[in-house]
């Protein structure tokens, strides 16, 4: 393993949630005593900043939250919001009122059934943008903006060393997650392809695994 973990990034779901994504008391109580321990939570995810203020306000286990697949940094302890990205607005007015697509603070989502429909109007409109899958979840984003970029930016806010950063996850969006930790852990769960470049594959799956990685900081 890398130096003293100092930040523990963590997916939300299927890695702090089971497959019914119902959030694991496990993780949150295991994540809960790391902060006490003097390590920074990051929570992050491709769900938007609302939803995931609301479980964090309910539970109080995270520093940060990096919502919308990197495209948001919020502070919940002052408030202070970060937009990532350029093009902000020619993405948003590009889809505005598809109805196949949900168009949030900065990224567009929608579906795979709907992935070739997408790239039509991203071509139409000469966009620059990423496109990431996450399951059956698409996620249009600003070019450069992803789980690793957001992630990033969090560390250099708040001081992170890369080396002593952790990050947990399950899917294909959470590889970008990957290129910026220190430790690359995966939760038992997790699709292959990140399992295979992880640092830690855990034995449990979901918030157990969190819980099992984040115990073993401590042993």
């Amino acid at each position: 393993m890398a130096g003293k973990i100092e930040a523990i990034a963590c997916d939300y779901d299927r890695t702090l949630t089971d497959e019914s994504l119902v959030l694991s008391e496990n993780a949150v109580t295991s994540l809960k005593s790391a902060r006490k321990n003097g390590i920074k939570v990051f929570l992050a995810s491709g769900r938007r900043l609302p939803f995931l203020l609301d479980v964090n306000e309910r539970r109080g286990f995270a520093d940060v939250i990096i919502a919308e697949n990197g495209a948001v940094i919020y502070d919940p302890a002052d408030g202070a919001k970060i937009l990532l990205g350029e093009g902000l607005e020619e993405l948003r007015s590009a889809f505005a009122g598809v109805d196949f697509v949900e168009v949030e603070e900065v990224i567009v989502a929608t579906t795979l059934p709907y992935l070739k429909d997408a790239k039509e109007i991203i071509r139409r409109n000469g966009l620059s943008v990423d496109i990431e899958l996450n399951r059956n979840d698409v996620m249009i984003m600003p070019k450069g903006v992803d789980k690793g970029s957001g992630i990033a930016k969090a560390a250099h806010i708040y001081g992170i060393d890369r080396e002593n950063l952790a990050c947990i996850g399950d899917a294909e969006n959470d590889l970008k997650m990957f290129g910026v930790a220190g430790v690359k852990v995966a939760v038992a769960n997790a699709v292959d392809v990140l399992k295979g470049e992880a640092d830690i594959v855990c034995s449990e799956p979901y918030g157990d695994g969190v819980k099992e990685f984040v115990q073993s900081l401590a042993a």
